[in-house]
């Protein structure tokens, strides 16, 4: 019994001297500072060309765009509707009751979804349904 309690103590000073030993340092550690210059990312956003109602352009590096409802945050190739860029044609829609696709020959509520995706080149403003009608429209099915 004494045997295997002095082999006990021997293991359990053993562990204590280690680990008191890996505490010790033989000599200090030199902590070098690096200095780095960060530079700010430039993100490009090249505006390509204007092809009927769309604006094409290029982004680079990290950037966030958003326009209307739409966001884009990643790198390529895109093309944004003009009609969904906040324009000076913008303000007609409070001016007129009805907007009018003068491609589809049907006319909307101006406060509607429908008024603001009709491309630029075809819209045609009216301040009464019987104007947009006498213009050779027909009432979408939102028109009450």
């Amino acid at each position: 019994m004494k045997d295997k309690l002095g082999i006990s103590v021997g293991i359990i000073g053993a562990i204590i001297l280690g680990f008191l030993i890996g505490q010790l340092k033989l000599s200090p550690e030199v902590v070098e500072i690096v200095e780095k210059e960060i530079r700010p990312e430039v993100s490009l956003i090249q505006l390509k060309e204007i092809k009927g109602d769309m604006l094409e352009l290029e982004i680079s590096g990290p950037a966030r765009i958003i326009w209307a409802d739409d966001m884009v945050e990643n790198d390529g190739f895109f093309q944004i509707p003009l009609s969904q860029i906040s324009t000076e044609n913008d303000r007609k829609y409070t001016e007129f009751p009805f907007t009018g696709n003068e491609k589809t020959k049907k006319f909307y509520p101006s406060d509607t979804y429908f008024a603001r995706g009709v491309e630029v080149r075809y819209r045609r403003f009216f301040l009464t349904k019987e104007e947009a009608i006498n213009a050779g429209f027909i009432p979408s099915k939102g028109v009450n």
